[in-house]
């Protein structure tokens, strides 16, 4: 594949999602023309086209948000994480999304059909997806793939344009020869159509299926956490999460509820995922009881309503004392560390000497105006890039910042929350969903695994004699023979653009011409050729058939008097001579490779071959 020295993924967990979107001006417009205005545009009509749907999603851990790349940016980015100075031409600008979807796949494939959905409006626009499994957009299409395609083959090489799969097989030096060849001849990489039904029909889902995720709960919540709800629905991922993935050093908090006391609770109806529903059920945590929570008892109806109400209120009661806590740890680090600034100062200047060293200047006078310019924009990222490495936890820490500044920003006049009238309430969602039974579970099963599996079993239990005429049955190609039902092969041909993206073979046509090279003439002696060859070859043909047929006789005569001589060679004795001379082809083999070995397979030919041989007449290459 193209050499690129910055790697495309960087992925380090398990729930993380990355994508690479590439509109049209990333690979046909110089690299350095690309500023980060022109992406922020772009990234504005993307949010337009994709703010009907996640306008009422709530994601489970991150929102899809997408972040301008350019190229100066993603070199100060390789120069900040190694010492070795990265080649300007492999780096194209582009548009990234980072995406944490912790326990919710859910959220990870609806970015997928987001991004087809992208593809599919923007002319031009050139996706990559990848996780922590590499290229899974492949493991979803895995049974419909040809049998060249494997981790190695596919690594960096599946893109999606114009919302249809393309698998990059032909090797390109640069990522810009890669996206532009897949723009201008998308034939020559574009998945076949077994693949491509197997992703929509992944996607298909949605957007149907974001209404199905949501489960509507009754909880019992103080007052000001239901105004911060009202506020950002999302919120309520944040404190389930907390909640559940808390220990009992931090719920130390929960004990005085001094930003969400529970005097003052009212009964509301909250929208969340099903995933979070599940994930709170499963929590035990049930507040402290010296807090003044007055749970009811398990059996009471309205048991689950205080308990989830609990879980959230004190998953919030944590973020805003995380948040709190972080504050003034920032606070006091400014006051009591002026030295710091000093170092970073220090720092900065070295690193914008790696930074002239390896050219980024471009050799631009000191102090003038272009090179004020690129100074700036190192000195931004360079800090930027900073403060993200000196807070590891930085986006809990942010999502923690967003909701102490929600309860801020509530008033005191806005606590008019009175008890509501449980009736007036619409009625919570069926949670049944959270049991499932045997037959469900067999039913699911069945609908997600397909045929091909019993198809591979049936033939793997076929006899050694339908093995063999199966095999031979086959049309081979220039792979050889596909011995199991391999319909996706058609996509192994690499075409050629000047053929119209077309190879033809005729086997009909093949086989005649192979017949007439081989109908000539047997020769009844060593000097019947020596003449000219037209003698021999314009014969006619009743003639050249008396010939053959007389050769043959005595070819017959001479076989049949070896054979009665022969008398270890017992052929005729058995009927069926077809599966004879195959173990006697397994026997000669001796458990190695062969034409015999091959059909049947390796370990199924040395285990027959082991049982058709004594212990004194294993060969040497078998004996321990």
């Amino acid at each position: 594949m193209y050499q690129e020295d910055i790697k495309m993924s960087k992925i380090k967990e398990d729930d993380v999602l990355e994508c690479f979107l590439y509109t049209k001006i990333c690979y046909t417009q110089p690299p350095e023309t690309i500023t980060e205005e022109i992406l922020l545009q772009e990234i504005e009509k993307f949010n337009e086209v994709i703010a009907p749907y996640v306008k009422n999603y709530i994601w489970h851990s991150d929102e899809l948000t997408f972040h301008p790349r350019t190229k100066q940016a993603l070199l100060l980015e390789k120069l900040i994480e190694s010492s070795s100075v990265s080649e300007e031409c492999n780096i194209l600008p582009h548009i990234y999304v980072c995406l944490h979807f912790d326990e919710d796949i859910s959220d990870e494939w609806f970015t997928v059909f987001l991004i087809f959905k992208l593809t599919q409006t923007f002319n031009g626009l050139i996706a990559k997806i990848t996780d922590s499994d590499g290229e899974f957009l492949l493991i979803e299409a895995a049974n419909a793939l040809p049998s060249w395609a494997n981790p190695e083959t596919c690594e960096n090489c599946v893109f999606i344009y114009n919302k249809e799969l393309h698998i990059v097989r032909e090797k390109y030096n640069t990522l810009f020869d890669l996206l532009s060849n897949i723009q201008e001849k998308p034939y020559l990489s574009k998945a076949s159509e077994k693949v491509q039904d197997a992703l929509r029909k992944r996607i298909s889902i949605y957007p149907d299926e974001i209404n199905k995720r949501h489960h509507k709960a009754r909880v019992f919540l103080p007052e000001k956490a239901v105004l911060i709800l009202r506020q950002e629905p999302r919120f309520v991922s944040l404190a389930i999460r907390t909640i559940c993935h808390s220990d009992p050093l931090e719920r130390k908090v929960c004990r005085a509820m001094k930003y969400f006391p529970p005097e003052q609770r009212v009964m509301v109806n909250i929208k969340m995922t099903r995933c979070l529903y599940a994930m709170a059920n499963h929590c035990r945590y049930t507040g402290d009881p010296r807090t003044g929570w007055n749970l009811p008892p398990v059996s009471s109806s309205k048991y689950n309503a205080h308990a989830l109400g609990i879980k959230i209120a004190c998953g919030l009661e944590m973020l805003v004392a995380r948040a709190n806590e972080d504050r003034r740890k920032t606070e006091k680090r400014t006051i009591n560390d002026p030295e710091k600034q000093k170092v970073n100062e220090r720092v900065l200047n070295t690193y914008l000497t790696r930074l002239e060293s390896s050219g980024y200047f471009r050799n631009l006078l000191r102090d003038s105006q272009e090179y004020k310019k690129f100074e700036n924009v190192a000195k931004d990222y360079y800090l930027e890039h900073l403060n993200s490495n000196n807070h590891i936890t930085n986006v809990n820490k942010s999502d923690a910042e967003k909701v102490l500044e929600a309860w801020e920003n509530i008033q005191s006049t806005d606590i008019e929350l009175h008890a509501q009238d449980e009736t007036t309430l619409s009625p919570a969602d069926s949670d049944s969903w959270l049991n499932v039974d045997p037959e469900q579970l067999e039913a699911f099963l069945s609908e997600q695994w397909t045929n091909d599996k019993n198809k591979k079993y049936e033939q793997e239990s076929l006899s050694l004699k339908e093995k063999v005429k199966t095999f031979l049955s086959r049309t081979s190609d220039i792979g050889g023979v596909q011995f199991l039902e391999d319909h996706s092969m058609d996509t192994d041909i690499i075409h050629d653009p000047e053929d119209n993206g077309k190879v033809e073979f005729d086997a009909d046509i093949f086989d005649c011409t192979l017949r007439g090279i081989l109908d000539l003439v047997v020769p009844e002696n060593e000097g019947e050729f020596e003449g000219s060859s037209e003698g021999s070859l314009g014969q006619d043909d009743e003639d050249k058939r008396g010939e053959m047929d007389k050769y043959m006789h005595l070819l017959d005569l001479e076989l049949q008097s070896e054979i009665g001589k022969d008398e270890s060679f017992e052929t005729n004795k058995n009927p069926d001579t077809v599966e004879d001379n195959l173990f006697q082809s397994i026997k000669e083999e001796a458990g190695g490779s062969g034409p015999v070995g091959n059909i049947v397979g390796g370990p199924a030919q040395r285990l027959m071959h082991l049982q058709l041989q004594s212990p004194t007449t294993v060969p040497p290459d078998l004996q321990s």
